[in-house]
């Protein structure tokens, strides 16, 4: 799995998005990491978690004008998606689902072509490191209720609505 370069300039800060405090890592390459952790410390657990050879440069306000570019302008930055080629798969595939929709499970195993993964697609989505970027609120399951989400439903439920206004 490719790493994050520590040359490439990472950094990460907090910010405000409309489902509460994010907490966005981003480097050179882009973005590698959008989470809406409960706490700071858990922020940083889970950076040094993702990341463990890496050293961050804490910078707020660039984290502030990235979440600006995001929620306020609508643009889609570039991420530096870092993952196995199986979870890549599924983040791909995430990100053709329209705003506004929602997909199943299944239908993300089926659309990758492992129709049996359904377990492992489940295991890749909740290990999503960039939220929202990376649409996996947009996931319900087959008998349409939303399931679980990392971040918490009523975030989820905040994402959704959101998207379809």
């Amino acid at each position: 799995m490719r790493q994050l370069p520590a040359h490439s300039d990472p950094s990460y800060g907090f910010s405000t998005t409309p489902f509460g405090e994010c907490c966005i890592a981003f480097s050179n390459d882009g973005i590698c990491a959008l989470t809406f952790p409960e706490t700071r410390e858990s922020a940083y657990a889970d950076l040094d978690n993702r990341f463990p050879d890496v050293t961050f440069k804490h910078n707020d306000e660039k984290a502030d004008r990235l979440v600006r570019q995001i929620f306020e302008k609508g643009s889609k930055p570039v991420l530096n998606i870092i993952g196995t080629e199986f979870q890549l798969s599924i983040w791909e595939a995430l990100k053709r689902v329209p705003a506004g929709k929602t997909t199943t499970y299944a239908q993300i195993a089926e659309t990758i072509g492992r129709p049996k993964a359904v377990r492992a697609v489940g295991t890749a989505i909740g290990a999503n490191p960039i939220a929202y970027l990376i649409p996996c609120h947009r996931v319900i399951r087959t008998d349409g209720t939303l399931g679980g989400f990392r971040w918490g439903l009523d975030c989820k439920m905040k994402m959704l609505a959101y998207e379809k206004k």
